[in-house]
């Protein structure tokens, strides 16, 4: 694991976020016990780098993933790397064009998304532990914040990881993203709604974002055992059910993440 230094075209890429970035936000109504008033929740779009890299003629983007936001400055809120940190090999680079840094969390698998029970026992602690050790004097160094965005094939694969590794490592510049789709596999979905509502209510606070999207059966996901992402409202999760959760449990202030498409129609489905 190393931070790498690579010349990039942090400003350039930034200004081409800013060119493609929809003027839209929406606009939340929250009742308190005295009052009723309207709250302007964040709203941010999840664009490619690799796409913005080809517009400024960037041969190699530093990340893979651009969160920008739907109006105002043309700030990143984060910046999303690939990669597996459990691997020995991880690597990121100080050009990507946020101060935030979002990671998967890791598997014990030679695949990204391979299922490997080893992940969850002891050598996957033990071996995420040392990468939490390793990087945290570099992310100090570079001012940087790495955001954990948890998977039910990864070491922070649940609800639970999730809350141990804000609880543990509170003084350290570590954060978690709750991103519902990415924490469903195929065996919870007879529990769907339970599982959605274990989330919100313990992560919905403690999360530095939310990343709202979808997920659909494909012909491989019986033999594999993972959906496949899609924009919000077009797969399986209960889009009022989402709605109720975010109002309940996320804070206004919290910024949602949605993927690129109908931007409308995805704010909509969750009452946004």
């Amino acid at each position: 694991m190393s931070i790498a230094v690579r010349c990039g075209a942090l400003h350039a890429e930034q200004h081409a976020c800013a060119l493609h970035f929809h003027t839209t936000r929406a606009v939340i109504h929250q009742r308190n016990t005295s009052t009723s008033r309207v709250t302007t929740r964040p709203i941010h779009l999840l664009h490619d780098a690799r796409t913005l890299a080809r517009m400024i003629g960037v041969e190699v983007p530093c990340c893979s993933h651009v969160a920008m936001p739907t109006r105002g400055e043309a700030q990143a809120l984060a910046a999303f790397v690939e990669g597996n940190p459990l691997s020995g090999d991880w690597m990121v680079d100080i050009d990507a064009p946020s101060k935030r840094l979002v990671s998967w969390s890791g598997t014990m698998a030679s695949e990204l998304f391979g299922d490997d029970p080893r992940t969850w026992m002891r050598a996957g602690q033990e071996r995420f532990a040392a990468f939490l050790d390793e990087i945290t004097p570099a992310l100090r160094h570079h001012q940087r914040t790495l955001c954990f965005r948890p998977h039910h094939r990864h070491v922070l694969g649940d609800v639970h990881a999730s809350v141990k590794l804000l609880r543990e490592r509170a003084d350290r510049p570590f954060e978690v993203l709750l991103s519902p789709a990415d924490m469903i596999a195929p065996s919870m979905m007879n529990c769907l709604d339970d599982h959605l509502e274990r989330m919100f209510t313990h992560l919905g606070e403690a999360a530095c974002a939310v990343l709202l999207c979808d997920i659909v059966a494909t012909a491989e996901t019986a033999e594999n055992g993972l959906f496949s992402p899609c924009p919000l409202g077009e797969g399986l999760l209960p889009a009022p059910l989402l709605a109720r959760l975010l109002r309940d449990h996320v804070p206004a202030t919290t910024p949602i993440i949605f993927f690129p498409g109908n931007i409308e129609a995805q704010r909509a489905s969750v009452g946004m």
